[in-house]
């Protein structure tokens, strides 16, 4: 039982200490995204427009809202290499994201 906890334990430690581009590269996250382009996160919106992750929706719905929250590259890749320790930390304090530019 107290390797397996270690083990468990080691992972989510390692797991805080990535990007979600490196559990992307790593294959630990990942499947595709079933929810309707309105009601994605950005950093959802981000990998499906991309085409880093499937979706069911279309290019237009994705196009859309792409368009209507003023995404654009340069805030995807900034999301997408922070690290899950550091998106933890602020859900923690409730500071508010970065708006894309």
């Amino acid at each position: 039982m107290k390797p397996q906890l270690m083990i468990i334990t080691s992972l989510c430690f390692i797991m805080l200490g990535c990007s979600s581009h490196q559990a992307k590269q790593m294959g630990i996250q990942g499947g595709s995204v079933n929810a309707y382009a309105r009601q994605m996160s950005n950093s959802q919106l981000c990998a499906t427009y991309l085409k880093q992750q499937p979706t069911n929706q279309t290019r237009v719905s994705l196009v859309a809202e792409w368009r209507h929250r003023k995404l654009s590259r340069a805030y995807c890749s900034e999301q997408e290499n922070e690290w899950y320790l550091t998106k933890f930390a602020k859900w923690l304090v409730n500071e508010k994201s970065a708006e894309p530019k």
